[in-house]
């Protein structure tokens, strides 16, 4: 019986002192919260480490991009991290009023996210507050690629940190594609500006995906200058590059091909060029090109060459173009070459 008493006072004031250490905690929790005005919180909670410290949840959402296999593809993977291990101060000191770069965002009345982008569009962080007694950091999204994760290369036109800038583009924009996660037009700024970067010495591909995804109108256009030079460079060792420099000297700096062609004799030159560089779709092109006259030459004889060569390489709509002009008595035309 004694025993039972003794017992049972032993978990009354433990749970007496439970509660009071509750009531002093939270009393003082409440002294030392900077604001419940989430505007006037946010500049006090990132001022200083100690700050970020006390207002940060035990244990904290973290959301990091990772590589899924070897294709080079990312995913973010999110997972329970305690805030002792945590590198802090986890935000830079946000002043009152609108931060450059700092974006605030009310998801409810209990619940704010910070987008950070100060530190550039491959390296965004989303912080996320919840309103308890105080408003605590509850998670951090890192959108940003480690280096560690990257595979240390370099080749004839790209030294390693391009490299770097290249895997880096390619693993933004296939997030960016995906349409799924809130920074999606953020993803495609920072694949635009990794493939600006890895073209930084005339790396062919990476110009043309540099100037490919400008004109795609899901990043902000470049400079004309710049789209042409980045086309050029691609031009000098790929198809699709002297294919879509062609397209280039028709319509310019437009996302959208229209009217008639600004420069046609080059624009013949680069379609040329790329069909003569093994573009099948180019020598089906340059074969409706010579066959309405579209740019420079008219030429019913290299038209029908142009479509018998793609169409002997399996493009359908080559073989289609040559079946019409064939049920048009084309077939009696002297075939003459394509390029």
């Amino acid at each position: 019986m004694n025993g039972f008493l003794k017992k049972r006072n032993g978990f009354a004031v433990a749970a007496f002192t439970a509660s009071l250490l509750s009531l002093f905690h939270g009393s003082a929790y409440a002294d030392e919260c900077p604001s419940e005005d989430f505007s006037q919180f946010l500049p006090a909670f990132s001022a200083n480490t100690e700050t970020q410290q006390r207002l940060t949840a035990m244990t904290v959402k973290s959301l990091v991009l990772k590589p899924t296999g070897e294709s080079g593809n990312f995913e973010p993977q999110t997972t329970g991290a305690n805030s002792s291990t945590l590198a802090f101060p986890l935000m830079a000191p946000v002043t009152t009023g609108k931060a450059e770069g700092v974006e605030v965002e009310a998801v409810d009345d209990s619940h704010f996210n910070v987008v950070d982008k100060r530190a550039g569009n491959s390296n965004i962080k989303i912080f996320n507050f919840s309103r308890q007694a105080c408003w605590v950091l509850e998670g951090v999204e890192d959108w940003s690629i480690s280096d560690k994760n990257l595979v240390v290369a370099s080749t004839p036109t790209m030294n390693t940190s391009e490299n770097f800038c290249y895997q880096r583009a390619q693993a933004f924009a296939g997030l960016g594609g995906l349409e799924q996660y809130r920074l999606t037009g953020e993803l495609f700024v920072a694949a635009l500006e990794n493939y600006v970067c890895a073209a930084a010495s005339g790396d062919p591909q990476a110009s043309l995906s540099a100037a490919g995804l400008s004109l795609s109108g899901m990043a902000p256009q470049l400079e004309t200058e710049k789209v042409e030079a980045l086309f050029k460079a691609a031009a000098t060792t790929l198809a699709d590059g002297a294919a879509s420099l062609s397209t280039f000297y028709c319509y310019g700096n437009n996302p959208v091909p229209e009217g008639p062609c600004q420069h046609p004799e080059q624009a013949e030159k680069e379609l040329i060029r790329a069909a003569s560089m093994g573009s099948v779709s180019a020598m089906n092109y340059l074969g409706y090109s010579f066959e309405e006259g579209r740019l420079v030459t008219k030429d019913m004889s290299r038209a029908l060459a142009c479509y018998r060569l793609a169409a002997d390489k399996g493009d359908d709509t080559a073989a289609g173009n040559l079946k019409r002009l064939n049920a048009q008595d084309a077939a009696s035309t002297k075939t003459s070459y394509c390029y």
